[in-house]
């Protein structure tokens, strides 16, 4: 039933009240006997594959689900310390609690360049959170010492907004990646054929300039600018369109600088 859930349609207040209705811990069971089963042979590459796969490593958690509307996901309990780095998730989440366990998650509301620490909220039973993550960064290790919980989650990703990182200490904001994996791989190929001063680079920055990513639509207007000016300047109305507030500071910074 929980795989009902994972539907863009629903409200935030539909998909509460979904999650309450629900035995979290016989669903997540039953969506955790449905992975991946391992083979009779000692080692098998695709099995291995399969998991890893499924498995983020970096914040713990393994994808029990998923659909062309997000995923169901479940991050184990751990001990570490908090990271120096602070992660925002573009796009809607819900987190809920399994086996009658509750957890602390403190919250920052989310500026372009800092966060501003907000309140910290107990997830238990009865209370699933919702999360919009335009405006909200969630945070699960408040003590540095880790989660003693498991975290399940409903996610509806943003693959077009980028994940920002943030300083724990300052809050300030320090760095940014895609979230989109093509773009990230967009953004690789054109730096290195720049680097490498390919002479086909204007030709591939002239078709990845209409990508969606403001990133890389940017990263292409910058490697065109520097072969033809005025070339790129026509494109400056194209990357307008895209309504991305970071992408038109960069346009106008730009054309004060030729002005």
């Amino acid at each position: 039933m929980i795989k009902t859930l994972l539907n863009r349609d629903l409200t935030p207040a539909q998909l509460i009240t979904g999650i309450k209705a629900l035995n979290m811990n016989i669903e997540i069971k039953n969506l955790a006997e449905q992975l991946p089963k391992k083979t009779a042979l000692v080692f098998d590459p695709s099995h291995c594959a399969k998991i890893m796969k499924l498995t983020n490593t970096h914040t713990g958690t393994l994808t029990l689900h998923c659909n062309e509307s997000g995923n169901i996901s479940l991050k184990a309990p751990d001990n570490a310390p908090a990271p120096e780095q602070l992660y925002s998730v573009p796009g809607n989440s819900v987190l809920f609690a399994i086996n009658a366990a509750s957890f602390p998650i403190q919250l920052y509301t989310l500026e372009e360049e800092h966060l501003t620490r907000g309140e910290q909220v107990i997830v238990d039973t009865n209370n699933p959170l919702f999360i919009d993550g335009t405006t909200t960064l969630f945070d699960s290790n408040t003590e540095d010492a880790g989660h003693p919980a498991f975290i399940g989650s409903l996610n509806f990703p943003d693959r077009s907004a980028d994940i920002g990182v943030f300083d724990r200490m300052s809050l300030q904001k320090i760095g940014w990646f895609p979230h989109d994996n093509s773009a990230a791989r967009y953004l690789v190929s054109l730096e290195l054929l720049e680097a490498a001063r390919d002479p086909g680079a204007r030709k591939v920055a002239e078709e990845l300039i209409y990508h969606y990513h403001p990133a890389v639509a940017w990263k292409a207007f910058q490697m065109i600018h520097r072969d033809n000016p005025a070339t790129a300047l026509g494109y400056a109305p194209l990357l307008r369109k895209l309504q991305n507030t970071r992408l038109n500071d960069l346009l106008d910074q730009h054309m004060g600088e030729m002005a």
